[in-house]
Order: C-alpha cells, then sequence, then structure tokens
C-alpha cells in the first residue's frame, strides 16, 4: 500500500462516520449519533497523526 493511501483513507472513513453520526442525530435522537461522530473525529485525528509524523518527512 501507498504511504500517502493509508492516512487519506483514514480521513476520508472518518468524514463518512462523522456525516452518518449526524444523520443517525438528526434523524433518530440517538446516543449513538454522537458515539459515531466521536469515532468519525478520532479516525480522521488519527489519519493527521500518520501523515503529520511519517508521510510529511519523508
Amino acid at each position: 500500500m501507498n504511504r500517502k493511501l493509508l492516512p487519506v483513507v483514514l480521513e476520508l472513513f472518518g468524514i463518512a462516520v462523522v456525516g452518518a453520526g449526524i444523520g443517525i442525530e438528526f434523524v433518530y435522537e440517538a446516543d449513538w449519533g454522537f458515539v459515531a461522530i466521536t469515532s468519525g473525529s478520532l479516525f480522521i485525528a488519527m489519519g493527521g497523526v500518520i501523515w503529520g509524523k511519517f508521510v510529511r518527512r519523508g
């Protein structure tokens, strides 16, 4: 796998999970929406850390 692809995929997955969490919270007013939003934010942060620590340095 390309080294630059992993953080991008993690961040895109995180964005999708955050969007799904917002939709769940908006439609169902369920607490699982907040769990999804938080989980997606963690995936976005992991992608940023991997990019900053390992990919950007080369």
